[in-house]
């Protein structure tokens, strides 16, 4: 794929004036060997003094018993066992192991990127990406029901910020033409699945617009990825979307069970970011089970192509029938299917009365959702039987 963001070219110019001054930050690789010793990447043995973990409570033989996977053997230091859970310290200082290398290795590959880099949650993943890559003399065009983590992304970066109405690309078109001289650098934040309302950005569209008028797409695909793309990569994937003005934010806590966020891109980008994300240069990387556990998912996701659309289209048939009953609901085809109700009061008292027929429905009332946008939000998943959801149907009879 040709390279036709400038962004990556000036950011790769900025990190060489860096590495220049000594300052830049190369993620290496370390193997925890026990309490006391870690095995450098070019095979050095050292008494390790970079760890939080001051007590050792992250080798201790007493969660042996509650792990179901780790490594397990006798330690050098006498009477603990080698099972390891926390990574001990930051990925730029220590963290980084080789499980975690190997996961950030599976997400590329995931996302048909050239590397990817791992962060605590997707909230701080959204956060970090998007207030690395944006700052003051910049502009970033967001839609307005974009997650509460790339708001608060955008308000970090500093730069100008202008909201676009949800899903309309024609008034964000109209938007980039007024502003987009306003930034040296412009970037169109968006999810890919809306978190609340379960619709789905036109990424295309996005994407021609990024590139008509320089600008870079951010896109949390948090909802999306396990759900779409024929590996389970996300709607990019989906769309067969391979342009270098993306940078794709996904998480581990949805369909793939664990916890903990990533980014995906250019290899210039998550250099970038491994220098300039506050989320990632100061937070404990992820517990190393954890991160075995995403891997295993990932490699899952991979041949579940049958209960994808399994997945969707039951959760288009739920639409279709609700609709039929009367109900407003949320478009596409996502496992998030939104039932909008009139107000506060009758969301409050629809989730009260499904709960009362042995659903668990939450209702979605703001700050989370616009005042007039309250609804009950149902998360549908492959556990999910034709009896449960007749009797969904049936209790939404109000």
């Amino acid at each position: 794929m040709p390279a036709t963001n400038p962004l990556w070219g000036e950011l790769d110019s900025l990190l060489e004036r860096r590495q220049a001054e000594g300052l830049v930050r190369d993620r290496k690789c370390w193997v925890p060997d026990s309490p006391r010793l870690i095995v450098s990447d070019d095979g050095c043995s050292l008494v390790h003094f970079g760890s939080n973990d001051y007590l050792c409570l992250g080798w201790s033989r007493e969660h042996e018993n509650s792990a179901d996977s780790g490594a397990s053997g006798d330690c050098n230091d006498g009477n603990c066992n080698v099972w390891r859970y926390g990574a001990g310290a930051s990925p730029s200082i220590s963290g980084h192991t080789p499980d975690h290398a190997a996961l950030v290795s599976d997400l590329a590959l995931l996302c048909s990127a050239e590397d990817a880099v791992l962060f605590p949650s997707g909230y701080s993943a959204n956060v970090g990406a998007v207030s690395a890559l944006a700052g003051e003399s910049d502009v970033i065009f967001s839609d307005r029901l974009n997650h509460a983590s790339l708001i608060d992304g955008c308000r970090l970066s500093k730069a100008r910020v202008v909201v676009y109405p949800h899903g309309d690309l024609v008034e964000l078109q109209k938007l980039i033409r007024t502003h987009r001289t306003q930034g040296k650098r412009g970037f169109v934040v968006t999810d890919s699945v809306f978190s609340m309302d379960g619709d789905l950005a036109d990424l295309r569209r996005v994407v021609e617009l990024c590139e008509q008028f320089d600008l870079t797409a951010i896109v949390d695909e948090a909802h999306a990825t396990g759900v779409y793309g024929h590996q389970g990569g996300g709607l990019l994937q989906h769309l067969g979307i391979l342009s270098d003005r993306v940078v794709k934010i996904g998480t581990m806590s949805k369909s793939m069970g664990a916890i903990g966020g990533f980014v995906a891109g250019p290899r210039v980008l998550i250099r970038w970011l491994v220098n300039f994300a506050r989320p990632y240069i100061y937070s404990t990387s992820l517990p190393i089970p954890v991160v075995q556990f995403a891997r295993r998912s990932i490699r899952l996701l991979r041949e579940m192509e049958s209960q994808r659309v399994q997945l969707r289209e039951r959760s288009v048939q739920l639409r279709a029938t609700l609709h039929d009953q009367g109900h407003r609901v949320g478009s596409g085809d996502s496992p998030i299917v939104s039932i909008y109700a009139p107000g506060v009061e009758a969301v409050v008292v629809w989730s009260k009365r499904l709960r009362e027929r042995g659903l668990y429905v939450p209702a979605i009332r703001p700050p989370t959702v616009p005042i007039d946008s309250c609804l009950l939000r149902v998360s549908l998943n492959l556990s999910h039987t034709e009896e449960d959801l007749r009797m969904l149907l049936e209790a939404c009879r109000f």
